[in-house]
């Protein structure tokens, strides 16, 4: 198995030494790597001319290992070379745009281009060269640029914000693999200045006029919302064009991939050329030649960009290998692509994309046909039905803990979204690329296409809607912890593999999945009764206090509200597995002007200080059916959790610890051991006088990266207070066990940290009743 599946067991073992780079000093570059790897390949050839085989295997794995850590020190060390020095340089810039825009529309719209930078002139008229490429924003649109154009852009780049919280997709190796260096923002009142084609980014260019040219011609014979629909169902991209709602009812149901470019949409391709092969008598093995050359024409229509070219590559050899009845050696052509592909570019390995597109190619490759053969045991079910079930259940079985992760949703009805509102949207996609071949020749046959494709699309919405908003469409689940990921692809490994296994074996697969089972268990046992979430909120603050079955919420709005921090907050609360929150207190005492709070959980209650709570309240909140309380001075009690405010600063306290959040007005200590939680304004106001007096045994500063930030900083270091920022160190975690500490700081918080009963707290706990007294209130 290990030397039939060589290419395959390679790609994995490159990937595992691109993560591993990350973790290795930097002391090892370039020696260190030299030294490794010659180490394993005099492993590889000493076990080959002794006949051992288990040395050839390390060797191999440890050279593998080394060239994918190497090659990734490599692109690390291109990455370090670019013109990083011009961040925050004001000047007029020269670039050249790589791709088409992003466009969001309203009046907060704007024109967003990748662009690749050329050189900046200073306002002294010094000229620099430049290496690299940055987003340039052009926040009131008067032309449209497409690519290729060399521009002149007169403003400053801003470097790249990325907010440090697990459970999202990772951007920062797609940043890195394309040399984006910041945001570059027009000084106001200036507009991009076009100064001709460069002659540069020409497959794009051709895409661009070649899709722009079939949405001007399809206008007619479609719905507008429709239409975007369609383009982006055939070429990806057009996702501002697309409905919130219907982006979201894709996601409830497992689907939003199919609106963009992906390997479905090559095997899609694929079987429909096949049946047209079969309906004109042409040998199977001759079609699949013509198909490949029109797949990879498809792909430079849609722009070659990474994730097209992935998906050709990838879904060619995966219907390759189906159509030739060779799933075994497609498997190892799948690896020797993705092994290309990571020599390539090995920030591709961080690309959520990149990771679903292998591992459901792997997973049809793998369980298709296996579940298939087990679904042949429901007799009555039509053959389309059990096809159907196979192939949606292999694709997901490899990339249920990637989804989990990033999305931190399962979508319940995702076979039956596969077999009923898939099947609509593929005829779709057929009869637009049928339209779009013959628009040149036969205008009805297109337009009579078109309106099928219409009301197809209205179909598989209405549908799609339905089950979306079924109730239990999706079960929150959380991230999953490293030990249950392991458990899983464990547990999957050896169902594949019992029949291969002998006696021993099995009984050593049992032993460790038994292990790893009981290690999740008693993690779950001994995780803490009362844990503190405090995300990377750029400006804004927020925690999540988890305290006996409680779930209590806390954001404080920076001056300028930002979406970005409340989709962060959503974003982390889906991660912990949060269904549902007692009590939210909304802070506003710093807000100018805030933006809707769009929780994407229920809250029981809500609580509102600072400002002006009564004019903000209804616009902030609109949407939730809690209860809404506007607070000055007061004291509130939830069971054994009080709670006290003056209007500015917060306390919970619960028995003989307490959270101090701080605001502009300070509060008395209330406890001998406190967690000192605040920001954006820093802790000026009352730091000197009263640190000493708070005496708190963990600080934890969010909300802003200014200079005076880190001089508190240095002030507690000083006194010997920990202290984290989370602008530097991102998303914290503080669990209180003889005191509050962070997840890292004693073993049993080094166990926490690696993901041990993480979730188990809260994923169920919000059905106690909630008991409130007030005790006095006094707005």
């Amino acid at each position: 198995m290990m030397i039939r599946l060589g290419l395959f067991w390679s790609a994995l073992l490159l990937a595992a030494g691109v993560f591993l780079f990350e973790e290795l000093p930097p002391f090892l570059l370039p020696y260190g790597y030299a030294l490794l790897l010659f180490s394993g390949v005099l492993c590889l050839l000493y076990g080959h001319f002794r006949g051992r085989f288990s040395l050839v295997l390390l060797g191999a794995a440890l050279s593998l290992l080394t060239i994918g850590a190497f090659r990734m020190a490599l692109s690390d060390a291109l990455w370090q070379e670019q013109s990083h020095w011009a961040s925050r340089s004001a000047g007029t810039y020269e670039g050249i745009v790589m791709e088409e825009p992003l466009v969001q529309k309203g009046e907060e719209g704007y024109a967003r281009y990748a662009f690749a930078l050329v050189s900046i002139r200073y306002a002294d008229g010094t000229l620099q060269p430049l290496s690299g490429t940055c987003y340039l924003y052009d926040q009131k649109e008067i032309r449209h640029f497409h690519p290729g154009d060399r521009l002149y852009a007169e403003g400053e780049m801003s470097p790249i914000r990325l907010y440090q919280n697990p459970g999202k997709i990772d951007l920062t190796g797609r940043y890195r693999s394309r040399h984006l260096l910041g945001r570059l923002y027009l000084t106001e009142g200036m507009h991009p200045v076009f100064a001709g084609e460069s002659g540069a980014y020409r497959i794009e260019r051709f895409s661009s006029e070649m899709k722009q040219s079939l949405k001007e011609t399809f206008v007619p014979y479609m719905d507008p919302v429709r239409l975007s629909i369609l383009m982006t169902l055939l070429f990806g991209g057009n996702y501002n064009d697309i409905p919130e709602e219907v982006m979201t009812s894709f996601s409830a149901t497992g689907i939003i991939h199919i609106l963009s470019v992906s390997g479905s949409h090559v095997a899609l391709l694929f079987g429909f050329l096949y049946l047209l092969g079969r309906w004109l008598s042409l040998p199977r093995r001759l079609v699949i030649l013509p198909a490949i050359l029109l797949v990879l024409f498809y792909a430079v229509l849609s722009g070659l960009v990474p994730p097209v070219i992935r998906a050709a590559v990838m879904g060619i050899l995966s219907v390759v290998g189906i159509f030739l009845d060779r799933e075994r050696e497609t498997l190892n052509l799948l690896g020797a692509a993705v092994f290309g592909m990571l020599l390539w570019d090995p920030y591709y390995v961080y690309d959520v994309s990149f990771q679903l597109s292998v591992g459901a190619s792997a997973g049809i490759l793998l369980f298709y046909r296996p579940i298939l053969r087990w679904m042949s045991l429901f007799q009555k079910l039509p053959k389309w039905v059990k096809e159907g079930i196979a192939l949606s259940s292999a694709a997901q079985l490899l990339t249920i803990p990637i989804m989990l992760y990033d999305f931190h949703r399962f979508p319940v009805y995702f076979i039956f979204a596969n077999l009923f509102v898939t099947p609509f949207l593929e005829w779709v996609i057929i009869a637009g690329l049928i339209a779009a071949a013959v628009s040149l020749l036969c205008r009805p046959l297109m337009a009579g296409l078109l309106y099928a494709a219409d009301y197809a699309v209205f179909l598989a919405l209405r549908l799609n809607l339905l089950l979306s908003s079924a109730r239990g469409a999706q079960l929150v689940t959380g991230g999953l912890s490293s030990l249950e990921i392991a458990f899983y692809y464990a547990l999957l490994a050896a169902v594949y593999f019992r029949k291969r296994l002998s006696g021993r074996s099995r009984m050593a697969a049992g032993g460790m999945l038994s292990l790893l089972f009981l290690a999740i268990a008693t993690a779950q046992l001994l995780a803490p009764s009362t844990r503190v979430i405090c995300p990377d909120l750029g400006g804004d603050r927020g925690i999540l206090l988890v305290n006996d079955g409680r779930n209590i919420l806390y954001y404080k709005a920076s001056r300028i509200s930002s979406h970005t921090a409340v989709w962060e907050w959503n974003s982390i609360l889906a991660y912990e597995g949060v269904e549902e929150a007692d009590v939210l207190i909304l802070d506003l005492e710093d807000v100018d002007k805030p933006l809707p709070l769009v929780m994407g959980i229920p809250v029981r209650e809500i609580w509102v200080t600072g400002g002006d709570p009564r004019k903000w309240a209804t616009q902030l909140l609109s949407g939730q059916t809690a209860r809404v309380r506007c607070l000055g001075r007061t004291a509130l009690s939830l069971d054994e959790l009080h709670f006290i405010t003056n209007g500015s600063s917060w306390q919970m306290v619960m028995g003989e610890k307490d959270i101090f959040l701080s605001g502009r007005r300070p509060m008395p200590k209330a406890s001998p051991h406190t967690l000192w939680i605040t920001g954006s304004h820093g802790f000026q106001e009352y730091t000197e006088k009263d640190a000493e007096t708070m005496a708190p045994e963990l600080v934890i500063y969010g909300g802003t990266r200014l200079v005076h930030a880190y001089e508190d900083m240095e002030l507690f270091d000083f006194k010997d207070i920990p202290s984290v920022n989370l602008y530097q160190k991102g998303m914290q975690e503080i669990v209180y066990k003889n005191g509050w500490k962070l997840v890292t700081s004693d073993w049993y918080c080094d166990l926490s940290a690696s993901g041990l009963g993480e979730k188990s707290d809260i994923r169920h706990q919000t059905s106690q009743s909630l008991s409130l007294s007030v005790y006095k209130s006094n707005p």
